[in-house]
């Protein structure tokens, strides 16, 4: 990674530690805190879609299409609000240099909750499609 020595996520998007790799810290409230913006979830949707790896472009592509919103403006909330606070709760890595957000926490504990969330949310598409799981959000 091309990071500068001054950027804030230095330490976060390069740190492979299996500590790193392991849950967002184990309060609920950690957990509910990233999961408490659509934008967050809509990342961590789309990030187990693409197997933990996507590039901003394709995240805001992704978002804002759900949302019926300005892929510009999406990257650019993504990059200074929801993309740091996914980065300081070590569920993800962001590098501004490349423009590439790698799924960090693949804890169950995490996953059970962002599930519950995607039925929660798309209970209609669940209901008329069938049998929905994460993956096919």
């Amino acid at each position: 990674m091309s990071q500068s020595p001054n950027s804030s996520t230095e330490a976060q998007a390069t740190n492979d530690s299996p500590a790193a790799l392991g849950s967002v810290d184990d309060s609920f409230d950690a957990i509910f805190e990233v999961l408490a913006a659509e934008r967050r979830r809509y990342v961590l949707y789309a990030l187990h879609r693409h197997s933990g790896r996507a590039s901003l472009a394709d995240l805001a592509d992704e978002v804002a299409s759900r949302e019926g919103a300005d892929t510009e403006r999406v990257a650019a909330s993504l990059h200074h609000v929801h993309l740091p606070k996914l980065v300081s709760a070590n569920v993800a890595a962001y590098d501004p240099d490349e423009e590439t957000v790698r799924l960090l926490d693949r804890s169950d504990r995490l996953y059970r909750h962002l599930s519950a969330a995607a039925e929660d949310e798309f209970r209609p598409l669940r209901r008329a499609a069938g049998s929905a799981t994460l993956s096919e959000f």
